[in-house]
């Protein structure tokens, strides 16, 4: 069950620089309640590139250093062994080929037809969106959860940063790591000849458990201050495989291994859900990377992907949660907005003219494709990625929008279409 915890970084700055950290995109969520983690299966409309079977299935080439480190190694490492270079796989190719949705590191950003990739403008409000946006309060500002500075040591530093794995050579160590919960994780199981296995349900080998943190210049939600607490959120893509893989509340070990409070994988070339009251990374078990607000997609001029966004605990339903989610938060929550329920920016909406292209962008993507109610935290608080490359004015032209510019969507237009699976993000064609 998710649980709220507030957990220090036990490692003062000079033991961080010793364990070679390099200063990278990282940051802080800013929410007011964390989550966990937990992980991931289910079944999907597209080929899968690695199943997320009850036992291990998925083999990855045997561990080897990375060529080219951009930062010193950790002073303690997990031993890695010499592999060939890994090539992306060809349901992976085949995944990015086919779909016109977001990519990542060459990684589709789930299928096309996932829910996240979909546009829901065309769907009704919900029958009871006036009475949550009431409850939450009409004139609550949005709020940009994300910074413009990349100083991973800096006060000011905060959003949700990520790792990619390239794939070519081993830049992660695969270390042993402690889960919080590791029953309801996907971990790593070292094999005899040195590659990796994928456990789901990793309770009866909590002792062997492995993530993919990278070698060197891992960043994390929060950056490299001792004294930052909060989710502490780790998000890798594998690029080579196309797996996604998202753990919270991490923290390294003097030894060279981590401890964390769940792990969550999922196949991004499958529409494949985590199983029914799993959590993950957030409290509604959903994926964070792909509804994560991304600088560069912004400054493209068009995002194609739903966002998420938090609320406090009061207003959440208790113990209720809605596809696409597979989870909610256990903290009696006395609301009644369920885990996973579906925000979107009204159509009347207009975006000033005078707005830049990526405020535009934003709002855009709010009215096509919706922000899901992903976990507790502060009111319409929407995350991002930490980048000097935001818009100096975007933060200011967003907080003029308000709650009451908001409005709830009514899924069950997808829910009710034939050929509709509740273990699966696809969604049915009409």
């Amino acid at each position: 069950m998710k649980q709220v915890w507030s957990k220090k970084w036990h490692a003062p700055r000079a033991w961080v620089a010793a364990l070679g950290v390099s200063v990278g995109l990282m940051g802080l969520s800013g929410c007011e309640e964390t989550g966990t983690t937990d992980p991931a299966a289910g079944d999907g409309s597209a080929t899968p590139v690695a199943s997320a079977a009850s036992t291990p299935v998925t083999e990855v080439a045997p561990l080897s250093p990375a060529s080219a480190a951009s930062a010193p190694e950790p002073a303690a490492s997990v031993a890695s062994e010499p592999a060939a270079a890994e090539a992306p796989s060809a349901e992976a190719q085949a995944a990015t080929q086919v779909v016109s949705g977001p990519v990542l590191a060459g990684c589709p950003m789930f299928p096309v037809n996932a829910v996240f990739n979909t546009r829901i403008d065309d769907l009704p409000a919900h029958g009871q969106s006036s009475q949550w946006v009431g409850a939450i309060g009409a004139s609550v500002p949005f709020h940009p959860d994300w910074g413009t500075t990349e100083d991973a040591y800096a006060d000011d530093y905060y959003g949700i940063p990520w790792n990619v794995l390239d794939g070519k050579a081993s830049t992660t160590d695969w270390p042993l790591t402690s889960l919080w919960w590791p029953d309801e994780s996907n971990c790593g199981l070292k094999q005899a000849n040195g590659s990796i296995a994928v456990q789901q349900d990793c309770g009866a080998v909590a002792d062997q458990a492995r993530f993919p943190f990278p070698k060197s210049g891992w960043k994390i939600e929060g950056g490299y201050l001792a004294t930052n607490e909060g989710d502490r959120h780790v998000l890798l893509v594998e690029a080579g495989v196309c797996r996604l893989w998202e753990t919270g509340y991490a923290y390294p070990q003097a030894n060279g291994q981590w401890e964390a409070g769940g792990a969550a994988m999922w196949n991004l070339a499958s529409n494949a859900m985590r199983p029914d009251n799993w959590t993950s990374a957030d409290a509604a078990g959903l994926p964070m990377l792909p509804l994560l607000l991304k600088v560069d997609e912004a400054a493209s001029g068009e995002i194609k992907h739903a966002l998420r966004v938090t609320f406090r605990n009061p207003l959440m339903a208790d113990k209720v949660h809605v596809w696409p989610a597979s989870h909610h938060a256990g903290n009696d929550g006395t609301g009644t907005i369920p885990f996973g329920a579906l925000l979107r920016l009204k159509a009347g909406v207009t975006i000033p003219a005078n707005w830049g292209t990526q405020a535009k962008a934003i709002a855009v993507a709010m009215q096509r494709y919706g922000l899901y109610v992903a976990d507790n935290g502060s009111n319409l608080y929407v995350q991002g990625e930490p980048s000097v490359r935001w818009d100096p004015n975007l933060i200011a032209q967003l907080k003029t929008l308000k709650m009451s510019d908001f409005e709830f969507v009514d899924t069950s237009g997808i829910t009710s279409r034939a050929g509709f699976d509740a273990r699966s993000y696809a969604v049915p064609a009409r």
